[in-house]
């Protein structure tokens, strides 16, 4: 029994019908097809990571002085502890530009007229330095958001309630994110670094946000091209901020590149 029907050319030669020869066509087309997309889903799998979840409690403040003013967090839950040199932080918002102390020429804030919408935010990566600001009478460089509380160096030794100026340990980047860990960025003004109220002593000698004017820097911040752990967190311009504004916040989880945090946050004036 023949399977294959054979057709007598002229010259002799017998070849394959074209029916059958278009149907092996089609079966090697398929075949290839399928090992081409299992390869490209392996890539695709293989590049991927589960993303951890996270759940937090943020706090936008705006008192128009460096007095309880700033980006607050504290982690509510996490499904595993994350290392935040595995995170970046996003945030996005859009307000009314209240005036103009002096921007870098060229920004959106200093090309923006006063009394018209702006938008600011920025991106902080870890361990890259996003802060150059003045404390007490000098300056530091640093990475913010700092965080305090579990999670760091796997304790809580470092002081929990009030910290002077982080550490090494405290920047973004070397801490991980765990239940009760708890991030921060306080506008420049304080003597030091103090978490909330700073310490006794400031004075309007003293350069910093809203010590010398009401949710004001000083001309000379931005001239000297200093950059205070708020507005590294924030972005330019984010003094403009007024209770009831808005401010997204997402935390991306680099590995994966999905967004394990993203919420629409409403600044407030008060703690």
């Amino acid at each position: 029994m023949h399977y294959l029907k054979r057709i007598s050319k002229k010259n002799g030669d017998v070849a394959v019908s074209p029916v059958i020869g278009v149907m092996l066509m089609l079966v090697v087309t398929i075949i290839i097809a399928a090992v081409v997309s299992g390869f490209a889903g392996g890539l695709v799998g293989g590049s991927t990571q589960k993303a951890p979840t996270l759940s937090m409690n943020v706090k936008i403040i705006n008192m128009g002085s460096w007095v309880g003013s700033g980006f607050f967090a504290t982690v509510t839950g996490v499904s595993d502890p994350i290392q935040t040199k595995d995170l970046k932080i996003v945030t996005s918002w859009s307000t009314t530009k209240k005036y103009d102390p002096g921007y870098p020429s060229g920004s959106v804030a200093s090309n923006t007229a006063i009394g018209a919408t702006f938008t600011g935010g920025n991106t902080s990566v870890p361990l890259t330095l996003n802060a150059n600001h003045m404390a007490g009478t000098g300056t530091y460089n640093a990475i913010a958001p700092f965080g305090f509380g579990a999670g760091i160096n796997g304790s809580t030794t470092i002081s929990d309630v009030n910290p002077t100026m982080p550490t090494f340990l405290q920047n973004f980047g070397n801490y991980s994110l765990q239940s009760g860990t708890n991030l921060y960025a306080q506008p420049s003004g304080a003597v030091s670094w103090a978490y909330v109220g700073g310490e006794a002593g400031a004075t309007s000698s003293t350069n910093g946000y809203g010590v010398s004017s009401p949710f004001a820097y000083s001309s000379n911040y931005f001239t000297s091209s200093y950059v205070d752990p708020t507005q590294a967190v924030l972005g330019l311009g984010w003094e403009n901020l007024r209770p009831g504004d808005i401010v997204n916040v997402r935390i991306i989880h680099i590995p994966s590149g999905k967004a394990i945090f993203d919420k629409d946050v409403v600044v407030t004036g008060a703690a």
